[in-house]
């Protein structure tokens, strides 16, 4: 395995190979292209900006916690990412790498990475809530959104990669009970921008299904005062990335996320983690929601629910929900607003109300 960017310069995709030169002719056909769709420029301009000398690349945050920022990275650590990834799947070269997400954030580019490092056929599709209905042959891995497999297992689609990776967005216990009978190996990741796609999986399906993350091959955890993860990765990290996850960590490097510290809401002197609440509820919710908090004279904040569509009997509902979560953790009123802001990978945007 080398980590010189400059040898990983060739790929196949939708079923033709290319070398450097013919990728760059092929972005400059796509850029000059009025009628290119946009998810297509993304993916040239990104292998253009690989095949340049330059050793970092500049890449967008989500923008699920703030502003979305550039920041650079480098090609060498993203080699070793992909290659963490290809060997802990065994991917073998010629195997078929589904990319259905965009190629402005870092999962997306990843994926290209990982076929450029491994030698993977590199399947491109339009970007959109539902890729395996355009889908008509058999996949071997495949990153998506938990959105995107939401609707893929509603659909009953027919070619289920065989490995999927799940990002961008919490997979939620509903989702995970529903896609208990999937066909496909599928795992939840975690990890960020700055950690280059994941650093951690979790199986959702199947006999080693767990609640708990597993971190890579040179990955180390630890916990800071606040009790929020801690990242290093070796060849990845120049220095530790310090989350504002709140996380269970087990001796063996195990870990589960609780939620995000910035998320805290304090109540009547009891400090919520919303996250938690959403966990216990999602199977009574009919739509999607998060837990929020208004002004209140006395308790300070009041814990609220945010929702896109009315709930039925609001009063007799909310009187349900006490029973079921801790004392002061039971919402006090439902709030709709239609639709709730998302990221573009689907993740919802926790905004004050």
């Amino acid at each position: 395995m080398t980590l010189d960017h400059h040898q990983y310069d060739k790929l196949k995709i939708n079923g033709s190979f290319l070398e450097r030169y013919e990728l760059l002719q092929k972005a400059k056909r796509v850029k000059n292209n009025p009628d290119a769709p946009q998810w297509e420029i993304d993916l040239f301009r990104f292998i253009e900006e690989w095949l340049e000398p330059s050793e970092f690349i500049q890449i967008s945050t989500s923008g699920s916690t703030g502003t979305p920022k550039m920041i650079p990275v480098s090609k060498k650590a993203m080699l070793r990412s992909a290659f963490n990834t290809i060997d802990f799947f065994n991917l073998l070269p010629g195997q078929t790498a589904l990319l259905c997400l965009s190629c402005k954030f870092i999962a997306g580019k990843m994926m290209v990475v990982r076929a450029l490092a491994g030698n993977l056929h590199l399947l491109t599709i339009p970007v959109s809530g539902r890729p395996l209905q355009t889908i008509n042959r058999p996949v071997d891995f495949a990153a998506m959104t938990p959105l995107q497999l939401s609707n893929a297992h509603q659909a009953s689609t027919i070619f289920f990669p065989k490995t999927i990776i799940l990002g961008g967005s919490p997979v939620s216990r509903q989702l995970s009970k529903a896609l208990q009978d999937c066909p496909s190996c599928i795992l939840e990741t975690y990890g960020m921008t700055e950690t280059l796609s994941h650093i951690a999986l979790r199986p959702v399906n199947g006999p080693d299904a767990s609640d708990f993350f597993q971190p890579m091959k040179g990955v180390r955890l630890s916990l800071d005062n606040r009790g929020c993860l801690v990242i290093e990765a070796e060849g990845i990290t120049k220095r530790p990335v310090v989350t504002n996850d709140l996380a269970e960590l087990h001796e063996n490097g195990r870990f589960r996320i609780q939620g995000r510290i910035d998320n805290i809401i304090n109540t009547g002197g009891i400090k919520v983690v919303p996250e938690e609440i959403e966990n216990s509820i999602a199977p009574y919710m009919p739509a999607p929601f998060y837990i929020s908090s208004v002004s209140h004279p006395v308790l300070g904040q009041e814990l609220v629910i945010i929702t896109e569509k009315e709930i039925p009997e609001k009063n007799e509902f909310l009187k349900k929900l006490k029973k079921i979560l801790p004392p002061y953790h039971a919402p006090r009123q439902i709030i709709v607003k239609t639709p709730l802001p998302r990221t573009e990978t689907g993740k919802i945007i926790r905004r004050p109300f």
